[in-house]
């Protein structure tokens, strides 16, 4: 019985990576037609346009040799010089509109904020909408209401509470686990367990992730990732087990920080606190000294991006060992937006957003290890880890601090 019933389980398992599969493969069908549709609908707009424009300059007075003449070619022509006043005024706006937003626009604060969706692409999604009600047909807009009422009438519902009973079940396990005595076993236990229970979040949301050269995947020292909202720590949790550095939360993330905290060693701090950050240091030196303690997981950027660059690494982690060991990630913006912009949406607003999107789809090198060099300073090291996590992950590497996001850059900075 016991027999049938692994083998069951393990059959189910492994098809549900293969219904993922299939799933990616199939909304990858879908959104290609999408643009397909809207490259179609774009260029006949612009085919219109050019023949209404050849149409106007053909009957401009002047443009022919029998064109209107005495009292009636100034009120014919009229509504032609109007016509042409009105484009050369479209086409001032334009220019006048580009360039302030040449001149307000930066390379820091765009990538604070969820990245715009290509021109010509769409996913479905309504928050994405807005920009394309004039560009839409009947049968896309009857394929977007057919996806709004899956997402929102089943995907939602299901995927809510499957949600919420996985982290209940996280926190039940992590109670039960906590009350083991300190061993080896328990240890080994802790491992396997939660990444179970960390796979089966990640399936609920749904995450699908792809992991890339797992032979380099850590098993002691410093590890430094890319930070695009706390769905980093349920990827790679799923994957091999962390001690996790960063910031004390309420609500869900404290929960989820809490339940961690029973089961293993985990290094909560208050970025306020000057206190922390310096414990935090002498705590890591420690920590990464030690052979028989998971590796430590830290984002040194110190806040969300939106996936699209990396920002100025902190050189505490750097300062502290030689040997860090990188990992990129990337999300595909295509399926849904897991960017976590803080100040703009609580947290449950956004596993809103994550829950009725198509998905979360991601992919993670394990890099090799980088050590630092004779003569190189933390800075200069973990620059250098910046720009090789950031050519993995195929996003751009920027010298500036993430925080600046929280607060104003001081006049002694510039």
């Amino acid at each position: 019985m016991l027999l049938l019933l692994a083998t069951v389980c393990l059959v189910c398992w492994s098809s549900f990576f293969w219904l993922q599969a299939l799933y990616l493969s199939l909304l990858e069908c879908l959104f290609a037609w999408i643009n397909q549709e809207l490259g179609r609908y774009t260029r006949r707009e612009q085919a219109a346009r050019r023949s209404s424009q050849d149409l106007e300059e053909a009957f401009e007075p002047g443009a022919t040799g029998d064109g209107p003449s005495g009292p009636n070619k100034s009120s014919s022509s009229s509504p032609v010089i109007k016509s042409r006043l009105v484009r050369r005024v479209e086409q001032m706006s334009s220019l006048v509109s580009l360039g302030l937003e040449l001149i307000l626009e930066d390379e820091v604060t765009p990538h604070f904020v969820a990245a715009p969706v290509p021109h010509g692409q769409w996913n479905l999604l309504t928050r994405n909408l807005g920009q394309l009600v004039g560009e839409l047909h009947w049968r896309l807009r009857l394929v977007w209401l057919l996806g709004w009422l899956t997402r929102y009438v089943l995907l939602l519902p299901l995927r809510t509470l499957a949600a919420w009973a996985s982290l209940f079940l996280t926190s039940v396990i992590a109670a039960v686990l906590g009350q083991l005595p300190e061993s080896h076993l328990k240890q080994l236990l802790v491992e396997q367990v939660l990444r179970q229970c960390f796979r089966i979040m990640a399936g609920c949301l749904p995450i699908i992730r792809r992991f890339h050269n797992p032979e380099h995947r850590p098993t002691r020292g410093i590890c430094v990732c890319n930070h695009t909202s706390p769905l980093d720590v349920l990827v790679l949790m799923s994957d091999a087990h962390y001690t996790v550095t960063g910031q004390i939360h309420d609500g869900i993330i404290g929960v989820f920080q809490r339940a961690l905290s029973r089961v293993s060693p985990q290094m909560w701090f208050d970025r306020g606190q000057l206190g922390d950050r310096e414990a935090l240091k002498l705590i890591l030196r420690r920590h990464s000294g030690s052979a028989d303690r998971p590796p430590i997981l830290l984002f040194p950027e110190g806040t969300c991006i939106n996936n699209t660059a990396v920002m100025q690494f902190r050189k505490g982690a750097f300062a502290v060992s030689d040997v860090v060991y990188p990992l990129a990630i990337s999300y595909d913006r295509r399926f849904s937006e897991a960017f976590w912009n803080s100040s703009r949406h609580s947290m449950l607003r956004y596993m809103f957003m994550l829950v009725s999107s198509w998905c979360t789809a991601c992919d993670v090198w394990y890099m090799e290890p980088l050590r630092r060099r004779g003569n190189e300073s933390p800075v200069e090291f973990s620059n250098r880890v910046k720009a090789a996590i950031a050519a993995q992950a195929n996003i751009d590497s920027l010298p500036w601090d993430g925080n600046l996001k929280r607060r104003s850059p001081v006049r002694d900075w510039l």
